[in-house]
């Protein structure tokens, strides 16, 4: 377990320290992206869950996020837009985040 409970805001702050670009304004416009504020965080890793939409005909799918606190960087678990429902991808986050430990992608 990480010593600190991560909320997104701390995720975002981190990210943007270190130079690294996942939450700028124009990297979200481009992908269309939302994230959600839910965090899960657990022995597993720290997850979070983003949606993007191609087009505004095209579905909104969601992707599952992991935070490495040592490089304030954002990998993709799994594929990118895997989960055609919110539900879906935060219940793998949940997954994920119980699990003893921590996925090579993170």
């Amino acid at each position: 377990m990480h010593p600190k409970t991560y909320t997104l805001s701390d995720i975002k702050t981190a990210n943007r320290v270190r130079g690294l670009y996942f939450f700028s304004r124009d990297t979200l416009r481009f992908f269309r992206s939302r994230i959600s504020a839910r965090v899960h965080q657990g022995p597993g890793g720290i997850y979070f869950v983003t949606s993007e939409q191609f087009d505004e005909r095209s579905p909104r799918l969601y992707t599952v996020r992991c935070f490495n606190p040592a490089s304030a960087g954002i990998d993709t678990v799994g594929e990118f837009q895997e989960h055609p429902t919110a539900y879906q991808a935060h219940a793998e986050a949940a997954r994920l985040a119980a699990q003893v430990s921590t996925p090579a992608s993170c």
